[in-house]
């Protein structure tokens, strides 16, 4: 159960760089105007922040209450957000 709850915190944290990442590239091509890209790039970072806060709440949670289910629920939900900010990523073309 520790190797699920430290690799589920490895992912987390790779997830959380990625999305760190991936952000501005979105920003750019989705904002209607350049000056609120920044803004916009910041409001999805503190949001990026609280994903990340939940992500680990729950995988703590199940940890702790020694629930292998909520543990690989977690880790299967971060490698899908994952996969999803790659496949943006490389639609949208490297951040620049």
């Amino acid at each position: 159960m520790i190797f699920l709850f430290l690799a589920n915190l490895f992912l987390i944290l790779v997830d959380a760089s990625i999305g760190y990442h991936v952000a501005p590239a979105l920003m750019r091509r989705f904002a209607p105007d350049p000056d609120t890209v920044e803004l916009s790039v910041r409001g999805m970072r503190t949001m990026l922040g609280a994903v990340v806060a939940l992500y680990m709440f729950f995988n703590c949670l199940g940890y702790f209450r020694y629930s292998m289910l909520t543990l690989a629920v977690v880790g299967g939900v971060v490698l899908i957000d994952m996969a999803a900010q790659l496949v943006v990523r490389h639609r949208l073309g490297a951040p620049k």
